[in-house]
């Protein structure tokens, strides 16, 4: 089974090292916040997150969008 997390940080890890993608918005995109969390530390500069949304719940998705103004990053909202 793969490590979403591992597989995560290791990708972003590798293209940090290369100066014609490090310097462009990254989007980060998984269904487990833990992951999406994991790529913010990795990543310089401002990422995109896709997505966030209120299936968990509203105290929920409110936690992530003030988590994700933490660390500058962008996002796309899903409404339901």
């Amino acid at each position: 089974m793969l490590d979403a997390e591992a597989a995560m940080v290791r990708f972003l890890s590798l293209i940090a090292g290369e100066p014609d993608i490090a310097r462009v918005p990254i989007m980060i995109d998984s269904s487990k916040w833990e992951v999406i969390e994991k790529g913010l530390k990795c990543i310089q500069g401002k990422g995109i997150v896709n997505s966030i949304s209120m299936k968990e719940g509203v105290e929920a998705f409110i936690h992530h969008a003030k988590l994700l103004r933490r660390y500058g990053a962008a996002v796309v909202g899903d409404g339901f």
